[in-house]
């Protein structure tokens, strides 16, 4: 199966993991509000703790608990990918904001992974969950993008920038070629980075 068939099935599962992951977190950290004594079930150990995470400022980094933005921005991609699948499309500049939107989301999971390791020192189990869909989504709404030919640069320029815009697109077309051939490698990397990182930092508890 195609990128392009398999995107709607990609956008709605990864957002149906993602909407499930932040709910909880949103409950989880209504118990803490409620409780902050409360030993909830996701507190495995020192280093695997919500409720380490979920006390910080980081955790509500715009004056409210960060799972709430998972809840509405999931929620909207899954409305996405129903209505891929069931045929409707949308115009360049929705997909480009959605593009635009995935792309927020994982600068924000890189933020918070870098909080919550070399910061807070803890992870929490669900907030991983998060991190986990959001990065394909991220990199498949992206070459979907591309193969739908949403990044080209339209030609209504004066003839005095044709030849920089012929440039700079043969430019864009090679870079997400690259990423269209290679989309599972990148993503492999991704998540052997983020997992590099976390066993480096906490070697001792690893390792001893």
């Amino acid at each position: 199966m195609t990128i392009q068939k398999s995107f709607p099935y990609i956008l709605m599962v990864g957002s149906i993991i993602g909407l499930l992951a932040s709910f909880i977190l949103t409950v989880d950290t209504i118990e803490i509000i409620k409780n902050p004594a409360v030993n909830l079930p996701c507190n495995i150990n020192p280093f695997i703790s919500c409720t380490s995470v979920a006390g910080t400022w980081q955790s509500q980094i715009f004056g409210f608990p960060n799972p709430l933005l998972g809840i509405v921005a999931f929620s909207m991609l899954f409305a996405i990918g129903v209505m891929l699948l069931s045929g409707g499309l949308s115009k360049k500049p929705l997909w480009l904001l959605v593009n635009l939107g995935t792309l927020a989301a994982i600068i924000f999971v890189i933020w918070f992974f870098y909080e919550s390791v070399y910061k807070i020192g803890s992870l929490c189990i669900y907030c991983m969950i998060v991190w986990t869909v959001t990065w394909p989504l991220f990199l498949y709404t992206t070459i979907w993008n591309f193969k739908e030919n949403h990044f080209s640069i339209e030609s209504t320029a004066k003839k005095s920038f044709l030849f920089l815009k012929v440039k700079h697109q043969k430019a864009i077309d090679l870079f997400f070629h690259f990423v269209s051939r290679n989309h599972a490698q990148i993503l492999v990397v991704g998540y052997l980075t983020a997992i590099l990182l976390i066993l480096f930092h906490f070697r001792t508890f690893f390792f001893g």
